[in-house]
């Protein structure tokens, strides 16, 4: 991306710098200058993690977020039947458990989902990515008459008289159920190898009906597909009783989340401006985790310290404003990451992360809007040369499992600027 190919850096810059309190032998300054500006970068790895996304919504600054689950059943027992001719289906239901204190990101206005059966095989051995969204059949499972479904994930169903956890419980069609109960007994239903059941029957997608079109109101949402209750439950009855049999999902299950973000719907101009303009980062940055964007930073002119009659450094601390109000709904992310560039020029670990994760921060400060991460020991890497000045990427936290976002005040905002804080040792 040609960001900075325009803006060559004096070979000064960094020297003339107007030290601040000396105390103690150490000099504290916050003028080094900053380059900053906005990316999209590739979609991160979304399988085989704690939490899945299923939902819409719409961000008046972000555009929208749009994301779906695909994941494997897998039979509860093996050799499942007898086959018996007079097995009927009542109903078969999809049932996924909220993440319990953390339903989500944004509103519970209702939404509408489309499910899907899977085309391809998943593999467990395979890594799949937000952009990676399977081959599924044409036709739409979902059973009934509702376009949408109420979004309760702060209180239990009641089913036979047990309260179970917050779940969304989508009905899938009959005719799914009873194709399933033609099997009782035979090969398909043996075990859940590929050449048994999940070649027959190689999982599900789960999308929302349609991507938001008012902001504010709908969501983005957290499920546990772990939770013993995320599962595709098939009610049936015989000549003689009344039945049930789970199909569940768990450690073994292949699952991940799918999302894209159109940055394109944005209904303030900033964002899509800054991505066309990398010099507006100068003013605003923004984050938004599963892979929608990171920040990216460089620092013109750090070699020059070496030679400025400075000691050591003690501390480097990069101190990030929160640009605006933070609205309730949309809570800036927990931490920001950050990472340096390695000689290919991908994202590498700081050795400050590498020697002692807590002492880095990053985390989110709400009482005074900002994050804060030290850096000291990859920043006087850099100065004494033993690090390339390449700069520095910002990453949020809990990126393949949120949708969290942040809007950082960029080195020149008007209001409150990012800077970086350096204490330097003059004995």
């Amino acid at each position: 991306m040609a960001v900075v190919a325009c803006r060559k850096p004096e070979e000064d810059i960094g020297l003339d710098l107007l030290p601040g309190e000396d105390v103690l032998g150490s000099v504290v300054m916050d003028t080094t200058r900053i380059l900053a500006w906005t990316t999209e970068p590739q979609t991160v790895r979304t399988s085989a993690l704690t939490r899945n996304l299923l939902g819409t919504l719409l961000d008046p600054d972000f555009g929208t977020v749009t994301t779906g689950m695909a994941f494997q059943v897998r039979l509860s027992s093996s050799n499942v039947g007898p086959y018996d001719a007079t097995n009927v289906c009542d109903s078969l239901v999809l049932s996924l458990a909220y993440e319990i204190g953390n339903y989500g990101y944004g509103d519970r206005h209702e939404q509408g989902f489309h499910v899907f059966r899977l085309a391809e095989d998943l593999s467990t051995d395979s890594t799949y990515r937000a952009d990676d969204v399977p081959l599924s059949l044409w036709g739409d499972l979902v059973g009934g008459t509702r376009n949408s479904f109420p979004i309760e994930p702060l209180q239990g169903p009641v089913i036979a008289g047990d309260t179970l956890v917050p779940q969304l419980r989508l009905p899938l069609k009959k005719e799914l159920g009873n194709e399933l109960l033609s099997h009782w007994g035979g090969d398909e239903l043996v075990d859940n190898g590929l050449e048994h059941f999940l070649g027959y029957f190689k999982g599900l997608l789960v999308v929302p009906r349609a991507e938001a079109e008012v902001p504010y109101q709908q969501a983005v949402l957290h499920f546990n597909l772990l939770n013993p209750q995320s599962k595709l439950t098939l009610y049936y009855h015989n000549a003689e009783d009344t039945l049930q049999y789970d199909l569940v999902i768990n450690t073994s299950s292949v699952r991940y989340t799918v999302g894209k973000s159109d940055h394109t719907k944005a209904l303030r101009p900033q964002l899509p401006a800054a991505l066309a303009d990398s010099t507006l980062g100068q003013q605003r940055v923004y984050l938004q985790a599963l892979g929608g964007l990171k920040g990216e930073l460089r620092f013109p002119g750090l070699e020059n310290y070496r030679h400025s009659g400075m000691g050591a450094l003690a501390k480097a601390e990069l101190i990030m404003p929160v640009d605006g109000d933070v609205f309730p709904l949309y809570p800036p992310p927990g931490q920001i990451f950050v990472f340096r560039k390695d000689a290919e020029g991908n994202d590498a670990v700081i050795p400050d992360q590498q020697v002692s994760g807590n002492q880095v921060g990053g985390l989110y400060d709400a009482d005074n809007k900002e994050y804060r991460l030290v850096i000291t020991q990859w920043l006087q890497g850099v100065i004494s040369g033993e690090y390339p000045n390449t700069g520095l990427s910002l990453v949020p936290g809990s990126n393949g499992v949120s949708v969290n976002r942040v809007i950082l005040a960029g080195p020149e905002n008007p209001v409150d600027r990012m800077r970086l804080r350096l204490t330097f040792t003059t004995y």
